[in-house]
């Protein structure tokens, strides 16, 4: 009798949806990711015509690249073998890819497991939202530790796929996380300047 086998959406979902906020994907070019585009031992993606049919090498993080390593196996094991042309985030069938629809469905459990409540069609929080989380998060990181963004955002730019600065600037939100720190950082620099007046 052959063995039957439970497809596990949650490994799938989890991993994909993981990995959206710590690359900065967008939903399309994670989708399209074969086995073959994922080098775990450089730890580096490669994202083939992505949009504007630009092609570009992702570096991941070692944590992110162990994380998807184990993930890699177990999809191997519980799902299907991997073939290089097999989809990184498959279907039941082990080879084509998730639809993005199921992935939409699953972002919206997790959402409502977090207690973060969806504001409608439109207004989100959406799946492209990831996106835009890590960039910001990339920005405060950098900016926390003192790096110099003028030399930082054409590096954001290119990692991200966007033909120019220009195309970056979207994702430059004044989070409360990034006020606190611009504030902190011109009192340390210019806090001497500033007096208080007595009234």
């Amino acid at each position: 009798m052959p063995e039957v086998r439970i497809f596990p959406l949650g490994l799938v979902h989890s991993v994909a949806l993981r990995t959206l906020l710590l690359t900065g994907l967008r939903r399309g070019e994670l989708l399209a990711l074969r086995d073959e585009d994922v080098d775990l031992s450089e730890e580096i993606l490669t994202v083939r015509c992505g949009k504007f049919g630009k092609s570009r090498f992702v570096p991941l993080a070692s944590d992110l690249a162990h994380r998807l390593r184990a993930y890699r196996e177990a999809v191997s094991v519980r799902i299907a073998p991997r073939q290089p042309s097999s989809a990184f985030f498959p279907r039941p069938d082990g080879h084509r890819r998730t639809a993005l629809t199921s992935l939409y469905k699953s972002f919206r459990q997790v959402l409502e497991l977090a207690q973060i409540p969806h504001l409608g069609r439109g207004r989100g929080p959406r799946l492209h939202d990831l996106r835009h989380a890590f960039a910001v998060l990339r920005l405060l990181s950098w900016y926390e530790a003192g790096a110099d963004l003028t030399v930082k955002l054409p590096l954001l730019a290119t990692y991200l796929g966007h033909i120019g600065l220009t195309s970056s600037q979207i994702y430059l939100h004044m989070t409360e996380d990034f006020i606190g720190e611009l504030t902190r950082r011109q009192l340390d620099r210019f806090g001497d300047l500033i007096t208080e007046v007595a009234q």
